[in-house]
């Protein structure tokens, strides 16, 4: 396998637009709707210069060549190349309030509904070449990349991400120790409830039908990807029956074409993430302070899901939450106390 760049390569580029109606709806507190856009050209994607188009004439290697016949360069098996011709489109509508410190309060929170369609981001996430810059992973069917074109895996439809301080107004109305141990307490929090990421079936290469020898090229990344005959949500969605098997097939023998199903067409498993945390400063003398900091990640201890692998070649893993997201990313409740003296 061979890997090169584009001789024509262009650097990526963006335009970015929106418009924001604000207004103070307390004296302490504002609300913001925006409406954000990006469109971005000439990212990176990787095609095989050897690929062929699909047909229903078998792919065949005659003895002692690396290619079948048709392939445009015969003295090589694949030809990796990184253009620069992909796109990508970002619509977003995102909700702000926002509330400045007063009476011991401080919060803000948004909202955000997003929309991001890309044909440059490969199948799954980008893999490395030694000795050279990230590729995307190998794009299907580079005859025609509107196959390739659909949700990104990283941008969630929707995201509430919630951020606040508040002093608890504990008072004894008494000095000294009692004093010193029960006021001063600060509580904050971060909250983050969001759906889940795009993710794209896909089936064994064994069962490509696009004689385009996909065996070969999996292993430069290309993804064959099976036929759509239903509805990937199951009417009874539980934890070993997240997606819908049945809702996907082999493209028939003899189709000469690459399977129907598209990219990022199935949304796994939401997160919802409450972090907390509680602290206090004690005066000890005039220099001398002693910080109390307890904090929490998922302190509701909520299960969030890993995605699920989605290889319907594997009916006993297809669609099946296996694990929980690492810890301080959506994972089990964790906890820390500490101390710091200043002086």
């Amino acid at each position: 396998m061979e890997e090169a760049n584009d001789p024509n390569w262009r650097d990526p580029q963006s335009a970015q637009w929106n418009l924001t109606v604000e207004r103070q709806v307390t004296p302490t507190t504002i609300a913001r709707v925006s409406y954000v856009g990006m469109a971005s050209y000439r990212l990176p994607y990787t095609i095989d210069l050897n690929q062929i188009p699909a047909s229903t004439t078998p792919y065949t290697v005659p003895a002692g060549a690396f290619v079948a016949p048709r392939a445009p360069h015969q003295n090589w098996l694949l030809l990796m190349t990184s253009v620069s011709q992909g796109n990508a489109s970002y619509q977003a509508m995102k909700t702000q309030l926002i509330h400045r410190f007063s009476h011991g309060l401080s919060f803000q929170g948004s909202y955000t509904w997003a929309k991001n369609i890309s044909d440059a981001q490969g199948t799954d996430a980008p893999v490395t070449f030694g000795g050279e810059e990230p590729y995307a992973l190998e794009i299907a069917n580079r005859f025609n990349l509107r196959e390739d074109r659909g949700n990104v895996v990283a941008t969630p439809r929707q995201r509430l991400l919630v951020t606040g301080t508040y002093q608890l107004p504990f008072k004894t109305g008494h000095s000294g120790f009692l004093k010193a141990v029960s006021e001063g307490w600060n509580a904050s929090t971060i909250m983050t409830i969001q759906t889940g990421q795009w993710l794209t079936p896909t089936i064994s290469p064994i069962f490509d039908q696009s004689d385009t020898d996909m065996i070969v090229r999996s292993g430069g990344g290309a993804i064959a990807r099976p036929d759509c005959v239903g509805n990937p949500v199951p009417s009874n969605q539980t934890s070993q029956n997240f997606f819908n098997l049945n809702a996907f097939a082999p493209t028939p023998a003899g189709a000469g074409r690459f399977g129907n199903c598209g990219l990022g067409i199935l949304q796994g498993p939401g997160m919802i993430d409450v972090d907390a945390g509680l602290a206090k400063r004690f005066q000890i003398t005039e220099r001398l302070h002693l910080r109390f900091e307890a904090s929490f990640t998922n302190v509701l201890n909520h299960t969030n899901y890993a995605p699920p692998a989605t290889n319907v070649s594997n009916p006993s893993t297809f669609g099946v939450l296996q694990s929980a997201l690492p810890q301080g990313s959506g994972g089990n409740r964790t906890g820390q106390v500490a101390l710091r003296l200043d002086f």
